[in-house]
């Protein structure tokens, strides 16, 4: 029974590793970085919720401009989730697992500050300049650096061939 049941799982590509060990990586960074902008904007005496309310100005306009929890603030934080888990994904795709982690760490940095900028200039900026108005951008920075050194350590996700031929 226990062999009939090893030959219908077939062990996944190393691709669909990475790219799932990428998302693992993403759902990280996207709760530090979220707890960041939190405690950020907190400290400046304003909302847990004001940056992924700014977020979700991409699709609200100048209606998401509010202090509280609510749905406008729920799209915010999808839109987050989304752009974390594109740039893991990306970065999955172009970096090997077998970097060595110090490596793949200053390589996720800088991929992440890349990505920052790539963001203001070519999404927020033409979409909703609010954002780029309105947020602190030294505190956003930091959390792409964050960012950067959740996904940068992606490999740490990524299973072993053993650890593959076991759960198989």
């Amino acid at each position: 029974m226990e062999e009939s049941r090893g030959s219908v799982l077939a062990p996944a590509s190393p691709r669909i590793e990475r790219t799932l060990a990428a998302l693992q990586a993403a759902t990280l960074s996207f709760l530090l970085t979220t707890f960041w902008f939190g405690i950020s904007t907190s400290a400046n005496s304003h909302s847990f919720w004001t940056l992924p309310n700014l977020m979700s100005g991409v699709f609200y306009g100048p209606a998401s401009l509010r202090p509280d929890f609510g749905f406008h603030t729920l799209s915010g934080l999808a839109l987050h989730v989304l752009l974390s888990c594109l740039f893991a994904v990306l970065y999955a795709l172009a970096v090997p697992a077998t970097l060595p982690p110090l490596s793949g760490l200053l390589i996720g940095i800088l991929s992440a500050s890349w990505w920052f900028y790539v963001l203001d200039a070519f999404f927020w900026r033409p979409l909703f300049p609010a954002m780029s108005v309105y947020s602190r951008r030294p505190s956003i920075f930091f959390s792409f650096v964050l960012m950067g050194i959740c996904i940068g350590l992606y490999s740490v996700f990524v299973r072993s061939p053993k650890e593959t031929k076991l759960s198989a």
